[in-house]
């Protein structure tokens, strides 16, 4: 038996599709939020305030995640991670690249 949860006025939608929307929105949230520190890391060429012990442990996780979705055949979770971790590897370059212009120029 198939259950049919109502969304607005006469349209339905499966519970499985309504978790695959909740999923895909989540990740798309959770990915995108990379984007404002990466393009300010950018603009201003300074990444002090942020710890690479913090980025290091978040490739970790997002790397754990990735192999999870595999073993789930989720496309969703490995995607986002995949994703999160191209964003941190980024930040993580950028730390390092940054910081070593800082020393050049002081």
């Amino acid at each position: 038996m198939v259950m049919f949860f109502p969304l607005v006025g006469q349209v339905a939608m499966s519970p499985d599709l309504l978790i695959s929307i909740i999923g895909v929105a989540a990740a798309a949230l959770t990915t995108s939020s990379f984007l404002p520190q990466m393009l300010k890391a950018y603009r201003t060429k300074r990444m002090e305030d942020v710890s690479r012990y913090l980025m290091s442990l978040f490739a970790t996780g997002t790397v754990l995640w990735i192999v999870y979705g595999v073993f789930k055949g989720d496309w969703v979770i490995i995607g986002a991670n995949a994703t999160a971790t191209v964003f941190n590897m980024i930040l993580l370059y950028m730390k390092f690249a940054y910081r070593k212009e800082s020393a050049k120029i002081a």
